[in-house]
């Protein structure tokens, strides 16, 4: 009996050290999968956020293209508004010399005699040339204003604020060198 008790306990005790070796193994089986889950979480989770910030960039260059594209845009119509302000601006200038040299050719040798004089001060001649103007040479010089204030308006309306800032600079520095004293604009 002693053999079968023996016996007995040795196989109990095989067994259970197999059962431990087996469990033992089931445990570090189950902490790898665990481990092999977590690595491929975080992987998925790493490739998920590449992949945000790859949208997220992706957007970012369509934003800056659609903005450069619109710059370019605003630049295109920016220069031919320019343009058409320049052609606009020398056909003024061309219309306002034929005005002047219309109204130098009316003038009489009288009234030319008046503005070379030496000896009259500006007021003088400024008086004497208006009293010899003719009805028709007036209504050049009230057509030749209204079409001055008109362009003054047009351009007051349609100027930027740094157009205007060189305008309000030229006007002192003209007056400034003719003698006036600024009035303030």
């Amino acid at each position: 009996m002693k053999n079968i008790f023996a016996k007995t306990i040795g196989s109990a005790m095989a067994l259970f050290l197999l059962t431990g070796l087996a469990y033992a193994q089931e445990t570090s089986t189950g902490s790898e999968l665990q481990n092999q889950e977590q690595n491929q979480i975080q992987e998925q989770n790493a490739v998920q956020e590449q992949n945000q910030i790859q949208e997220q960039n992706q957007v970012q260059n369509q934003i800056a293209v659609q903005e450069q594209t619109g710059t370019q845009e605003q630049n295109q119509v920016q220069n031919q508004i320019a343009t058409q302000e320049q052609t606009a601006t020398q056909e003024q200038n061309q219309v306002n010399q034929r005005n002047r040299e219309r109204f130098r050719n009316s003038l009489t040798e009288e009234q030319i005699a008046i503005l070379e004089n030496k000896e009259m001060t500006k007021n003088e001649k400024r008086n004497a040339f208006r009293a010899s103007l003719s009805e028709e040479q007036r209504a050049m010089l009230r057509a030749n204003e209204e079409m001055r204030r008109q362009q003054r308006m047009h351009f007051g309306e349609s100027a930027s604020e740094e157009q205007r800032q060189q305008s309000r600079e030229t006007r002192e520095n003209t007056r400034t060198q003719t003698g006036r004293q600024s009035s303030g604009n």
